[in-house]
């Protein structure tokens, strides 16, 4: 009998990706997307709509969107799971994060936008803190905020920032799932993240180009094409733009559903594999 394994225990030892596993979760994230469109779309945009509503909250705007961005996250992702399993799964799984796990995944988000404050902070070595104040200005809604002059800013500041943020990235990628679904504490789900994300790296790395492809380059060969045609630039941006975005985004988040199905879930998360 396979072996039963239960809320908290590690995962199994992760296998390394390589570039085709990333195109096969982007492709198996559109065959999920197609199962259920409307379903799908309704959970993103529940998910970016909450977020942004939000964000707009005055001086703990951000800090409400970094705590329940994991949340969120989580109902997406769990639709995409019941999509596997059901057939028509319920418009509610969206808030299925608002539960047990609910404080640890806020605690996840908050700490997220902790690190990345810190990373952000690299910068100020290179422009003597210019983006930083900006950045904080921004969230405390100080009114007439212009963006730094390029003449400022620090390549060198930037770049230190940009090495801070991967491991921060890697950290958190995964580190939702395995709070919610597999009840791990937020220092045991960011390492097994980090694990799994860079033995992943190549499969993630392939999922990104494909994002990449199919949602930069060949939209834009598409647009270029209309428009030496001489259609109007509203038209092909109503033709091209909108429909991308709304096929695109269900199909990468659903995408990153499948990287964790191979990557990280046992056997009781993973459902039937779209076809």
């Amino acid at each position: 009998m396979p072996e039963v394994m239960k809320a908290g225990d590690p995962p199994p030892g992760v296998q390394r990706m390589k570039l085709q596993d990333g195109w096969r979760w982007f492709h198996s994230g559109f065959a999920r997307y197609r199962r259920n469109p409307v379903l799908m779309m309704f959970w993103v945009m529940t998910y970016w709509t909450t977020l942004g509503f939000l964000g707009l909250v005055p001086i703990l705007g951000d800090m409400l969107v970094a705590a329940l961005a994991p949340v969120l996250l989580i109902g997406v992702l769990s639709g995409c799971r019941a999509l596997d399993q059901e057939t028509h799964p319920a418009f509610t799984v969206i808030f299925s994060g608002f539960g047990a796990r609910l404080q640890p995944l806020m605690g996840l988000g908050i700490l997220h936008f902790l690190l990345t404050l810190g990373a952000l902070a690299l910068t100020a070595i290179g422009d003597g803190g210019v983006v930083l104040q900006y950045l904080l200005r921004g969230m405390l809604g100080s009114p007439d905020l212009a963006m730094p002059d390029a003449a400022q800013l620090s390549l060198m500041g930037l770049i230190l920032a940009l090495l801070a943020y991967v491991p921060i990235m890697l950290a958190f990628a995964y580190a939702p799932l395995l709070v919610a679904w597999r009840s791990f504490g937020l220092s045991k789900a960011l390492f097994f993240s980090l694990v799994a994300s860079w033995r992943a790296g190549f499969g993630l790395l392939g999922f990104l180009t494909a994002i990449l492809v199919y949602g930069v380059l060949l939209p834009s060969l598409v647009m270029m094409f209309l428009l030496a045609l001489g259609l109007d630039d509203a038209l092909v941006t109503s033709l091209i733009v909108v429909p991308m975005i709304v096929v695109l985004a269900p199909t990468v988040v659903s995408g990153f559903y499948s990287s964790y199905s191979q990557v990280l879930a046992t056997p009781a998360d993973r459902g039937a594999t779209p076809q």
